[in-house]
């Protein structure tokens, strides 16, 4: 009869010990808190599994002999071996969950790693890709004759636009100064092509040029911009770069190409997904039809 109540009693002890375990989960996961996760699991467990016992224990004893005495012989002999076969499996239960939790932890690095490196190549053949090197050859093409101290700009500019590509293809973040650095030698260039047919805005937090994005999002965002756009004297183009809250923000008024094809979104996909190895925070792309804007979330290193 005792060996079949102190079973029971495992039985109710572990499927509470489970709900808490799982409860944790959701809350202090293992890879991310171990140590913590650990003494919280060890208290929450302790606390739950001493106070049933002794619960049922009890409530046992009043059901055989109803004499109101809240410890005796037979539950200090039952206690001990309970609470410590009850342990014995939880840590077994526990070990396997925080072994399994590492293993995907590295399975995730890994595809992490392949998955980022892909991205970031598919980045640099969509945005510096050969349309762009061959409109801003044929702008210097034209400079040479007119201007040749500002085709010497312009070609210091571009060889800095393609020094950043170099430099940063094996980064996973860079600080918001850098990019406003890259992307301003970029508006060089784009401000030579279009003249007064596109202007820019830039409104920066001076607090917010140490934080963190991935390289190269602001280009593509702004080329994209310029792509699915008009640009012309009559209707330019206006592009507005800053930053609210802890976010950076990109916005134009929609004022579409007519000749334009039907994007297929790429761009914006190979950034939220990039965005999402490094952080919780989505980037919103909001279009009203009448103003276009993508938010990038800032990303603070601890």
């Amino acid at each position: 009869m005792d060996l079949l109540f102190i079973v029971a009693i495992i039985i109710l002890i572990w499927f509470g010990n489970n709900l808490i375990d799982k409860w944790l989960n959701t809350k202090y996961p293992w890879i991310e808190n171990t140590k913590k996760r650990l003494i919280i699991q060890s208290i929450f467990s302790i606390i739950f599994t001493s106070i049933t016992l002794f619960i049922l224990m009890y409530w046992l004893h009043q059901l055989r002999f109803g004499d109101g005495r809240i410890i005796n012989r037979k539950m200090i002999e039952i206690f001990p071996p309970a609470i410590l076969f009850t342990f014995a499996l939880l840590a077994v239960k526990i070990g396997g969950e925080f072994f399994i939790a590492l293993k995907n932890s590295l399975i995730e690095i890994e595809r992490h790693k392949t998955e980022s490196a892909n991205a970031q190549l598919q980045n640099l053949k969509n945005q510096l890709n050969p349309h762009f090197l061959f409109n801003n050859l044929s702008v210097l093409t034209s400079l040479v004759h007119k201007n040749q101290d500002k085709a010497i700009a312009f070609i210091n500019e571009l060889a800095k636009v393609y020094r950043y590509v170099l430099d940063t293809k094996s980064s996973e973040l860079v600080t918001l100064q850098e990019e406003l650095t890259f992307i301003n030698h970029y508006i060089y260039l784009q401000k030579i092509r279009f003249e007064d047919r596109i202007s820019f805005e830039i409104k920066i937090d001076e607090r917010k040029k140490t934080d963190y994005l991935l390289p190269m999002c602001l280009q593509m965002l702004v080329e994209n911009t310029i792509q699915h756009n008009e640009t012309s004297q009559a209707n330019p183009l206006q592009v507005i770069i800053y930053t609210e809250n802890n976010s950076l923000i990109i916005e134009n008024p929609i004022k579409l190409r007519s000749n334009i094809a039907d994007s297929t979104k790429t761009g914006l996909k190979n950034i939220e997904m990039r965005y999402s190895f490094y952080t919780d925070e989505k980037v919103i792309v909001i279009n009203n039809g009448k103003v276009f804007k993508v938010i990038l979330p800032l990303i603070q290193r601890k």
